[in-house]
């Protein structure tokens, strides 16, 4: 795994600008380049019949667009500066999705950043569609971030393990991270069963916590010691629903930091909207880092 150049996709909403403070982090751990990339998007109205006067107030629209989305990374770029971060920045015309998927496979991106979608009542239904879309389609590590954090900084990484083929590659990059930032992993399974099932199996959900909690240690030994090196692991295995269950253990331990394969669970690849590591992307109140095995 490596970060040596990353995009961060600016649609100039507030959640936008925390992602920026994110990619601002990694860049300056990983020694990344960093570029920003704005994309305007102009209505389909050649359809229409439309008088004169209003297309030419219409045709005025799109230079204006232009020019506020450079001037506003402009001013990223140079409150950038003065912390030794050049930050290179493009404006162009198009379908956002599509447009950042083009720059993400041209140059060669090794992460993108974005804002999602504050958790109002339509975010709990979708992700912002631009960001859904690229989620499904591309094959770069992706970082969604929602809250504002005046200075981000990570000590806890969370990994859900699903004992999935993806658990392998997220795990990796987990530790690659917790590496450079001095953070502790923390692996974390979920078993989709009541607690009641104990009273009724004497004690079946203590042997379905034993048998994980081998599983997550053989998941961990698939990782090789050098990366390993040096950062703390912490497993745990609790009994719930797992989207749910998920988004608790990050407030309950107060994660940093998600970074989790974009495979469901039983190693079943299937498109991303609906998907558990969609929900967990929607819900959870810290930055997720989205992984393609």
């Amino acid at each position: 795994m490596r970060i040596k150049k990353i995009l961060w996709a600016s649609d100039g909403s507030k959640e936008s600008r925390h992602a920026l403070k994110w990619a601002e982090l990694f860049a300056t751990r990983f020694g990344a380049s960093l570029s920003a990339l704005s994309v305007i998007e102009i209505p389909e109205i050649g359809t229409l019949k439309i008088p004169a006067d209003v297309n030419t107030k219409i045709a005025l629209i799109e230079p204006d667009l232009v020019r506020r989305a450079e001037n506003q990374l402009a001013h990223s770029a140079k409150i950038l500066e003065p912390k030794g971060i050049r930050m290179e920045t493009r404006v162009v015309r198009g379908i956002p999705y599509q447009e950042i998927l083009k720059a993400a496979r041209s140059h060669d991106f090794d992460l993108i950043a974005m804002g999602k979608q504050a958790l109002n009542l339509w975010g709990r239904m979708l992700l912002g569609s631009t960001t859904t879309k690229v989620l499904r389609e591309t094959h770069v590590p992706i970082l969604t971030v929602r809250q504002d954090t005046s200075a981000p900084a990570v000590k806890k990484i969370l990994v859900p393990i699903s004992f999935s083929p993806g658990d392998t590659r997220s795990l990796e990059y987990a530790f690659e991270l917790a590496g450079k930032l001095s953070a502790t992993v923390y692996l974390l399974h979920i078993i989709q069963a009541h607690e009641s099932w104990d009273k009724i199996t004497e004690g079946f959900m203590g042997r379905l916590r034993e048998l994980a909690t081998h599983k997550l240690d053989a998941v961990l030994q698939s990782i090789s010691a050098k990366s390993r090196r040096g950062v703390r692991e912490i497993k745990r295995v609790k009994a719930c629903r797992v989207g749910s269950g998920i988004v608790d253990f990050v407030r309950e331990q107060a994660i940093d930091l998600i970074v989790m394969s974009t495979h469901a669970r039983r190693g079943v690849p299937r498109l991303f909207l609906g998907s558990i590591p969609e929900r967990v992307i929607r819900e959870a109140p810290c930055p997720v880092i989205a992984v393609r095995p």
